[in-house]
């Protein structure tokens, strides 16, 4: 095996030893368990979303509500006035 063949077998061997060796320790672990997730954290992000639509459905009801008020007294400011602008 000639020297440039040595040198390019190193070349290739190390890194590739060093990403085994990362991802084969603690920070494999963690990066596993991120894109792994949990069916728990599905629940959770689920019952979220099940809040924040009631949530918003409530603020429609009141934006709803407050149009309906201000368009009323606007017709009444009208009518006091007789009708003109």
């Amino acid at each position: 095996m000639s020297p440039d063949h040595v040198l390019v077998a190193i070349a290739i061997i190390t890194p590739v030893w060093a990403v085994a060796r990362i991802l084969g320790g603690p920070l494999g672990d963690a990066l596993a368990r991120r894109i792994g997730g949990t069916a728990q954290a599905g629940a959770v992000q689920a019952a979220e979303l099940v809040d924040l639509r009631a949530r918003l459905a409530e603020l429609e009801e009141r934006v709803d509500f407050t149009e309906r008020v201000l368009l009323k007294e606007r017709e009444l400011g009208e009518l006091k006035q007789g009708g003109q602008p």
